[in-house]
């Protein structure tokens, strides 16, 4: 009987989750098959049942500052493209663990697991496929393995590899991104845009995000070196590494001079290649401008240059993102931890 119960509920949240609405669109029952490709990673560290998420594409946002049922420490993942902020809370992320969305000419996946705690945004614009990921049901060492349903690929989350499917073993790219407390998006950011997933019911849209209840120290901060493998470098940061001040940190031992910013007390930490023979250094109680450079540059938490001779540029990021530490050691092997 009890089995029962929690199959007869898990059905109930499934459709709940697959209502259709001009926010978030489903397609119809999809399984994926992909009968013709093998996984290229051990099968028994594969598990799940295989039947897909609802699909969460075309967004509908409000502006932040008419935005009031958010709760202050709640985190929420922050992209900014082309001038324009956007902010996914976990907590309407975790029914659909991919968000697909679009600005300008920019395609890509707001892509969260609540069992690694791992947020990738995904680029969707892969050689000449414009991908649609959703949850595929499937996960790969209780990470999330995404699903384009056009060309029956199955994408690892945290190798950002495909690991099944016609792209076999090729790396995808992603997109830069901060965390942050809802608090501080308001505080800074009143103009942006968040996603206010209003085709979730108000029972699951109650569910809070997980994070809350991990321990700070066993959620990391790494960033993945060079090309993506078991014997590429992964950089570890934790928010102990940070004071409550803003405090640059720079990887000048590796091919690209990396610039890492962070603050234990506004609770961010994100990565940047320095692309110039500038040197940075922080700037304290000017937040969103958390660096300035030796050539009269300033540049904001999201790596744009604010003011100088490169303002409106854009510094690039290798990939890099938060998880569970214990996740990170199931995918990688050659860790670096940076005080």
């Amino acid at each position: 009987m009890k089995n029962f119960s929690l199959l007869f509920l898990f059905i109930v949240v499934l459709y709940s989750c697959s209502e259709d609405s001009s926010q978030l669109n489903d397609i119809n029952g999809f399984i994926p098959s992909g009968d013709e490709f093998d996984w290229i990673v051990p099968s028994g560290n594969v598990n799940g049942s295989g039947i897909p998420f609802a699909l969460a594409k075309d967004p509908v946002f409000s502006l932040v500052k008419n935005t009031e049922f958010i709760g202050d420490e709640s985190l929420v993942a922050v992209i900014s493209m082309d001038d324009e902020i956007r902010v996914y809370p976990y907590q309407y992320m975790i029914p659909y663990e991919s968000i697909n969305d679009k600005i300008n000419e920019r395609s890509y996946s707001m892509t969260y697991c609540p069992l690694t705690q791992s947020t990738v945004v995904i680029n969707r614009d892969f050689q000449n496929e414009n991908f649609i990921l959703r949850a595929s049901g499937y996960l790969l060492h209780d990470n999330v393995v995404l699903i384009d349903e056009v060309s029956q690929s199955f994408w690892s989350q945290m190798l950002v590899k495909c690991i099944k499917g016609p792209y076999s073993g090729q790396y995808n790219t992603t997109f830069n991104f901060v965390e942050m407390p809802w608090k501080t998006v308001t505080k800074n950011f009143p103009e942006a845009k968040v996603l206010t997933n209003t085709s979730i019911s108000n029972e699951n849209r109650s569910i809070p995000s997980k994070k809350k209840d991990v321990k700070i120290g066993d959620l990391v901060y790494g960033i993945i070196l060079s090309e993506f493998s078991k014997e590429d470098k992964v950089y570890i940061f934790h928010y102990d590494d940070f004071d409550n001040v803003t405090e640059l940190k720079k990887l000048n031992n590796t091919n690209q001079k990396i610039l890492i910013i962070g603050n234990k007390n506004e609770h961010f930490i994100t990565s940047y290649i320095n692309d110039s023979d500038a040197s940075f250094e922080a700037l304290q109680d000017a937040f969103p401008i958390v660096m300035k450079d030796s050539d009269n540059n300033k540049w904001n938490v999201f790596g744009t240059a604010v003011s100088g001779p490169r303002t409106g540029d854009q510094l690039d990021s290798h990939t890099a993102f938060f998880a569970l530490f214990g996740a990170w050691e199931k995918f990688y092997n050659d860790f670096i931890f940076v005080e």
